[in-house]
């Protein structure tokens, strides 16, 4: 019994030299909110250069696992995170769709075009991504902004006008680099005068 125990822990937990390595149990144990916002849940994964593509399968992992306990805005923003996974370890085309899935169906402050730039972005589309960009720029404040951004500033968080405005310029800005250069802290090469 113990040796059976010892052999299933140790399938559980990571080689100690793996750097995309995670407990697997703990990790689907783990509350929706935590396993998604709290650096304890994927983004752990993630943050390891070249994990990317294990991150985005967590994510599938635990969405599968732990579907019947999600609500729909937590299952579109599963989609949405491993389809940026998925981008950020080069597979484009399999995230396009995950992340068209991750857009909440109903409009939630540009969300949608912010998607559409980003699927434009992967299409090698920069018509598409400066029109998103334009779009979404255009978006006017809803009425309740103010509000949100009290709410928000409460939890340290801080919001801006548009959401994301500032990705989809990083992605025009970085146009011919790959999604994980672009989407990160990416700035445009300028030539010396």
């Amino acid at each position: 019994m113990l040796i059976m125990l010892l052999s299933l822990a140790l399938a559980q937990s990571p080689p100690a030299n793996d750097p995309c390595g995670y407990d697997r149990a703990a990790m689907m144990a783990q509350p929706i909110r935590d396993f998604d916002q709290n650096p304890s849940g994927w983004r752990m994964v993630a943050k390891s250069p070249g994990c990317e593509a294990q991150a985005a399968d967590l994510i599938k992992a635990y969405r599968r696992a732990n579907w019947a306990a999600h609500k729909p805005a937590e299952i579109h923003t599963s989609y949405w995170h491993e389809g940026q996974m998925r981008a950020a370890a080069g597979q484009d085309q399999a995230a396009i769709p995950l992340l068209m899935a991750g857009v909440n169906p109903y409009p939630l402050h540009g969300k949608e075009i912010y998607a559409q730039g980003t699927v434009a972005f992967l299409n090698r589309d920069r018509r598409g991504l400066e029109d998103a960009r334009a779009r979404l720029a255009a978006l006017p404040v809803p009425p309740d902004w103010s509000e949100m951004q009290a709410a928000a500033a409460s939890r340290d968080v801080t919001l801006a006008w548009p959401p994301n405005l500032d990705i989809l310029d990083r992605l025009l800005a970085c146009f011919d680099r790959p999604y994980s250069e672009a989407y990160g802290d990416c700035r445009p090469e300028t030539s010396a005068p």
